[in-house]
């Protein structure tokens, strides 16, 4: 039985990882890539050298924020039929799972399969490997479980070289909640870069069709929509509404449109138009020189709705 149900959970895991990537436009990706283990200081459970390292999904695009980077995401993808367990529970946990991961990495980086894939993307000058641990639960009583705060006094190896991004039950309904929201919208929608980071190139492209990892990991996912001839730029925010973070929701937005639009839309998730509709607007007043037309509005959805 517990053999069966592992089986589930990973099939479970597998299914809301593949959705989930794919609408975050992540298409194309490699899955189930057997890594042969090349490092002997990589010890299984058995005591002795790993073999290999599984991998549950490999990604490649050019980075957005940073001229001639290329970027390899090696996805690893853990699954609870039930709710997160108890706190120090898990954070062992994920001290495995980001082990595992970092063990998987450092083996793939001298990895013929992954260097040809590289090779054949024919990306740009740099090369840089990252993970993404995706570890969600399938209990709908608490699908908007947020296991970051419980994760942020984990104490990881400073020798460690590679990022590893992470996405929980409640990243993962933020994320699919903007998407969901913003694909209702009149227009065609495209993820919008803003410019950060080291990307100095005028020429770079600032619209895209996928979620880089710098976005997945900011509670800021921003896009640009074509609606009745004109360019809307809609800001989700992943925090809730309040007079000063709506200021500087407001900021961001139009520092980050650089003159790209004159219409701004800015989403929170408990946005109330009878109960803040004021507030909104005396913040405004704080940039009445800009122009733009700039409108809050509300958002929600959860993972759960990917097995629908």
């Amino acid at each position: 039985m517990m053999g069966e149900a592992s089986k589930t959970s990973g099939e479970l895991g597998e299914k809301l990882a593949e959705k989930l990537l794919e609408i975050i436009g992540w298409l194309g990706s490699l899955h189930n890539v057997n890594i042969p283990c090349n490092n002997e200081a990589h010890i299984g459970s058995s005591g002795n050298q790993r073999k290999s390292h599984g991998e549950d999904r490999v990604y490649i695009y050019n980075n957005p924020f940073h001229d001639d980077f290329t970027e390899v995401v090696h996805v690893s993808v853990k699954n609870n039929l039930k709710k997160y367990p108890a706190a120090q529970t898990l954070r062992t946990k994920f001290r495995s799972h980001y082990s595992d991961l970092q063990e998987t990495i450092d083996c793939a980086v001298r990895n013929p399969e992954i260097n040809e894939l590289v090779s054949a993307f024919r990306g740009r000058s740099n090369v840089s490997h990252s993970g993404l641990l995706i570890w969600v639960h399938n209990d709908e009583y608490n699908v908007n479980s947020d296991i970051k705060k419980e994760l942020s006094s984990v104490r990881l190896d400073q020798d460690d070289r590679y990022p590893v991004y992470l996405i929980d039950n409640e990243r993962a309904g933020f994320i699919l909640s903007v998407i969901d929201h913003v694909s209702r919208s009149s227009g065609d929608a495209s993820f919008y870069y803003p410019q950060i980071g080291t990307s100095i190139k005028v020429a770079e492209e600032r619209c895209g069709s996928y979620l880089p990892l710098e976005l997945i990991a900011s509670d800021v996912v921003l896009f640009v929509v074509e609606e009745f001839g004109r360019k809307v730029l809609y800001l989700y925010a992943n925090q809730p509404f309040e007079s000063e973070a709506y200021k500087k929701l407001i900021h961001y937005a139009l520092k980050f449109s650089a003159g790209l639009v004159n219409d701004i839309k800015i989403g929170m998730p408990d946005f109330n138009v009878a109960k803040h509709d004021n507030e909104a607007k005396k913040a405004r007043f704080s940039f009445q020189e800009r122009k733009e037309r700039i409108e809050p509005f509300s958002f929600k959805r959860s993972i759960l709705n990917l097995l629908e």
